[in-house]
Formats: structure tokens, sequence, C-alpha cells
């Protein structure tokens, strides 16, 4: 935690002053232009604030959780706080927050990282007004990103997802007029995982993504390979369960109805690289 808090505040401090609650009012200052990667599964939008060791990357991606958003942020000096589960996520100026489940891991690179998942992206007059994020820990001075105007890069990412949606076969428009999409109920009794397909995966691949057609009742009644595993039959295999086993609160319309809706399901045919 340690590493975190100097490197928090010294960074905070070499680019901008604190305002009357000790917080810093600028923060980090970008070190590189915005990036849209349209990658196979979701859309990333990413952005490096300072440099070096004190360097942080921050991602915003639209995917595989179709209303959510995530804001990963990847660091060599963050440090994996596996007791903290829940974050901040705060517009500057202003004083609006939104506190969001948090998980912290490790990339291949290396680097440590957390990400927080939004239920939903911000709305556009929160897009026009916010200069900064500001995300927060219990225990540890915000890390705080001078993001400036966001409207060309989050409509630039919405383009992308919009894209990404229409290659899936999925209308964006059905996807904006969803009030919640369909929520996966007992996982555990989907058993859609099994040790023996480690060994039949593609070398290096830790994830799959399929996208499953959930009717009015919460049922999968359909299932397409978005992100394959590498072996046919894993694929196959993962389809067939999620058919037979998977089921949900259906998704509900802007109107209030039930309705039919995609879910994308990611599943870890690997474990990460381990922790330190």
């Amino acid at each position: 935690m340690t590493n975190l808090l100097l490197l928090a505040l010294s960074a905070a401090a070499a680019v901008a002053p604190a305002d009357n609650g000790g917080a810093p009012q600028q923060g980090l200052l970008p070190s590189s232009p915005w990036n849209v990667d349209y990658a196979e599964a979701e859309c990333r939008l990413s952005r490096t604030f300072g440099a070096g060791a004190d360097g942080y990357t921050l991602r915003i991606i639209r995917g595989a959780n179709l209303k959510g958003v995530q804001y990963v942020v990847a660091g060599q000096s963050l440090k994996i706080r596996d007791w903290n589960h829940s974050g901040t996520l705060g517009l500057r100026p202003g004083e609006r927050a939104y506190k969001l489940m948090v998980a912290w891991y490790r990339l291949p690179t290396g680097e440590s990282a957390f990400q927080l998942l939004a239920d939903d992206a911000l709305r556009p007059d929160e897009i026009a007004s916010t200069r900064g994020l500001v995300m927060e820990f219990d225990g540890a001075e915000p890390l705080v990103f001078a993001v400036g105007n966001l409207e060309k890069p989050l409509a630039a990412l919405a383009s992308c997802y919009d894209d990404l949606l229409t290659g899936w076969g999925i209308d964006p428009a059905d996807i904006r007029n969803l009030k919640t999409a369909p929520d996966p109920l007992d996982l555990h009794t989907w058993h859609l995982y099994d040790d023996a397909w480690i060994g039949k995966a593609e070398k290096g691949k830790i994830w799959m993504s399929v996208r499953l057609d959930v009717s009015e009742t919460g049922k999968a009644v359909g299932c397409h390979t978005l992100s394959p595993s590498g072996s046919a039959e894993v694929d196959t295999k993962v389809c067939v369960l999620s058919v037979k086993n998977a089921r949900f609160k259906p998704a509900i319309s802007t109107a209030g109805d039930k309705v039919k809706a995609p879910f994308i399901l990611k599943i870890q045919i690997r474990e990460q690289p381990a922790t330190r």
C-alpha cells in the first residue's frame, strides 16, 4: 500500500495544487494521445498518464457487459490489494461519484491492474462536463487523471462498440433500448469448466467468449462463439452446456417489458499469471 500512496501523492503534487480537501485538483497529466483498440471481443479506449515507473495506463472498455463500462488502470507501482473489493469513481469538476465493484489482478506484462465495473456508461451531460476522473479506495490517496474533454474520445469508443455489436449480429439500437441486460443466475450450476479443457485450448489463451441468445423467460436458446478457445471440441461443449444449463433474469426494456436480449459470456480456460 505504501508504494501506491507515495506515488499518488508525489505524482499529483508535481502537476497540480491541492484543493481545500487536500486532494489534487488537476491530477496526473496525459503523456500519450487517446487510442481506440478494436479488439476481438471488446473496444478499448486507452491513454497513458505520467511516464516510466510513475506512469499509469487508463483504459475505458465496452464489450462483454453489454450495458456496463470497465475502467481499468495498470501501472508498475500499483500494489495488488485483495482485501479491497469496492472503489469510487468520481467526476470532476463537481462532487458526483459512483461506488463500484473493483477487481485487482496482474497483467501478462507483470504490471498490476485494477478494474472498476460500472453498470452503465456516463450520461451525455456527464461526458460534456467531466475533465477529471478520480479513483479512490479505502486507505489510499485518490488517483486523479486529467482526462480533458471526453466527448470525442468517448464518441470514438461508442462508434467502435456499435461496429462490434453489429459484427456480432446485434442491433446497437436494441442495446440502447434496454433498461437492464440479462442477469445470470446460479453460475455455479452451469458446469462450464473442465480441467481437461486446459490441455486442449490454444497455448497462451486465457479467456474465450460466447454470445448467448436469452429469451423473455430467461433461458439461453442459442449460442455463438465470439472468441474461440482454439479447440473446436471445447467451443462446442461450452455452447451445449450453456444452452442446457444457463438461466437468467430476463432483460428489461426501457418500457418495462421482459425482452429477448444477448448475453456475452467470458470463460476463463487457463489461470492468469500468478500474482506476487
